[in-house]
C-alpha cells in the first residue's frame, strides 16, 4: 500500500468521539458525496471512493449518526486506468435523515441543502480535527517524505478549498489553494505542516516514519555539505600551497631566498619540506611553534617578494 493509504487506514482506526463523528462525516459527504434532487424535500445521497476500507468506514459512521443501512455498490472504471470504485447509496428517507443529522438541510440554501458546513459545527477543537479528518479521508492524499514533502485535499470546486485552507490556517497550519485542471487543491508542503497535521488526525505511525525519514534526510543534506565545504577547502589548500611552492623556488632560482630574514627562510623551508600541510601544521613544525595567522602572514610575504621581483 502507499504512504497515503497507510495514513488513512490509520486515522480510521483512531477513535472519533460523540462531538466529532458528525463533523467528520459532514467533511466526507460534502468533498465526496452527490445528491441527486427528487424534488422539494426529497433526496438520494450517494458516495463514492476507490478506497473499499473507507467506504466501509463511511458506512459504519453514517450507521453510528442515525440509524439507517446504506447500500454499497462496486463499478468498475477505467479513468486513469482501470480500477474499482465503490459507491455507498442512501434511500430517500434515509438520505432526508442523515442529511437533517449533519445540519445540511436548509431551505434557504440552493435546492434546500448546505454545500458548506452549518454554522458552529466547526466551533470546538475536536470538530475541527475531525471535519480535516474527513475531509483526508474523501479527498486527502499525502506523498511519502522520501520524495517530497506534500499534502493535499483535491475538490472540484474553490469554496470547499477555501473552507478547508482557512480551518487549517486558523490551526496554524500554512494552507494555499490553487486550481489544478478540473480540481482545486489546499495544499500544505512545509515539512513542519505536514508531520504536524499527520499527528493531529492521528496516523502516528505515519507521523513517526515521516520524522524518521525527515531527519535521515537532513542529516543526509548536512553530511554532503559538509563534505563539499570540506572538499572545497581542500581544493583552495592545494591551490595555495601550490602557489607558496612555486613562489619560493623562483625565489631560490633568483637568489633572493638566501637573502630573506630567518623567519622567512625557515617558513619556506617547512613549506618544501610539506608541501602537504595546512598552516597550523607548518607553524606546529618551527622552533618556537608559532599560529596560524603567523605562518600565513610569513607565507603572504614570501609570495608578495616574489611576485615584485617578477614585476607583478
Amino acid at each position: 500500500m502507499s504512504f497515503s493509504t497507510d495514513a488513512k487506514s490509520e486515522i480510521m482506526r483512531q477513535p472519533c468521539g460523540e462531538g466529532g463523528v458528525r463533523a467528520e462525516m459532514a467533511a466526507f459527504f460534502l468533498l465526496a458525496g452527490s445528491l441527486s434532487f427528487r424534488g422539494k424535500g426529497r433526496f438520494l445521497l450517494s458516495m463514492s471512493s476507490e478506497n473499499a476500507a473507507v467506504t466501509r468506514y463511511c458506512f459504519t459512521q453514517t450507521k453510528r449518526i442515525v440509524q439507517v443501512t446504506p447500500e454499497i455498490q462496486t463499478a468498475r472504471s477505467s479513468q486513469l486506468g482501470d480500477h474499482m470504485r465503490y459507491r455507498l447509496t442512501l434511500t430517500e428517507e434515509d438520505s432526508h435523515a442523515l442529511l437533517s443529522a449533519l445540519g445540511l438541510l436548509d431551505e434557504n440554501a440552493f435546492l434546500g441543502v448546505r454545500r458548506e458546513p452549518p454554522e458552529g459545527m466547526l466551533a470546538g477543537e475536536e470538530a475541527g480535527v475531525a471535519f480535516v479528518r474527513g475531509a483526508f479521508l474523501a479527498a486527502g492524499w499525502v506523498n511519502h517524505p522520501d520524495k517530497a514533502y506534500h499534502l493535499e485535499f483535491a475538490m472540484p470546486d474553490g469554496d470547499h478549498a477555501r473552507i478547508i485552507m482557512n480551518l487549517l490556517t486558523g490551526m496554524g497550519f500554512r494552507c494555499s489553494v490553487t486550481e489544478r485542471k478540473s480540481q482545486w487543491v489546499a495544499y500544505v508542503k512545509d515539512a513542519e505542516g505536514v508531520s504536524r497535521l499527520l499527528a493531529m488526525m492521528g496516523a502516528f505511525n505515519a507521523y513517526m516514519e515521516f520524522e524518521n525519514v525527515r531527519i535521515m534526510k537532513q542529516l543526509r543534506g548536512g553530511v554532503n555539505r559538509q563534505m563539499n565545504c570540506d572538499d572545497s577547502n581542500t581544493d583552495k589548500t592545494v591551490r595555495a600551497a601550490e602557489k607558496q611552492l612555486a613562489d619560493i623556488e623562483y625565489l631560490r632560482a633568483v637568489g633572493v631566498l638566501e637573502t630573506l630574514p630567518k623567519p622567512l627562510r625557515e617558513i619556506a623551508e617547512a613549506r618544501c619540506n610539506n608541501p602537504d600541510a595546512n598552516l597550523m601544521e607548518l607553524g606546529r613544525l618551527l622552533d618556537p611553534p608559532i599560529g596560524k595567522s603567523g605562518v600565513n602572514n610569513r607565507l603572504r610575504r614570501l609570495s608578495a617578494i616574489a611576485d615584485e621581483k617578477r614585476g607583478l
